[in-house]
């Protein structure tokens, strides 16, 4: 019987204009809701989403000064808001102002230097 190989999705990352697909290794896009209890007269509860915050998480391949890293380092050090578009797998995940939380840069014994980062705001599924 032959052996049979399924390639992952294949996933495109832009940071405003600029797409980072190749480097990018995994990431993870986090929705989460405040949700509010209210206690009622009855015996139920009332309950209401009172905010709505997404996060996303990258890995990627440290790139030097020109690429990814430097995009999102520059967005850290400003305080500047980004547009994040992430495509793949059937859908489209958009954020027109994430908030970069952090950027940090991992080295090995091997010389692979790798990046990760986190971004905060309102990323939408469509």
């Amino acid at each position: 019987m032959p052996a049979t190989s399924i390639a992952g999705a294949d996933f495109t990352v832009s940071v405003g204009a600029t797409d980072y697909s190749a480097q990018v290794s995994t990431g993870t896009i986090t929705t989460t809701s405040t949700i509010t209890r209210t206690r009622t007269l009855g015996p139920d509860n009332a309950f209401t989403q009172t905010d709505l915050i997404s996060a996303v998480t990258l890995s990627f391949l440290y790139d030097e000064e020109t690429g990814a890293f430097d995009a999102l380092n520059t967005a850290t050090n400003s305080g500047a808001s980004v547009a994040v578009s992430i495509t793949g797998g059937g859908g489209t995940w958009t954020g027109s102002a994430m908030y970069v939380e952090s950027v940090d840069t991992t080295f090995d014994a091997t010389g692979v230097a790798m990046c990760s980062t986190s971004l905060t705001g309102t990323i939408t599924f469509a």
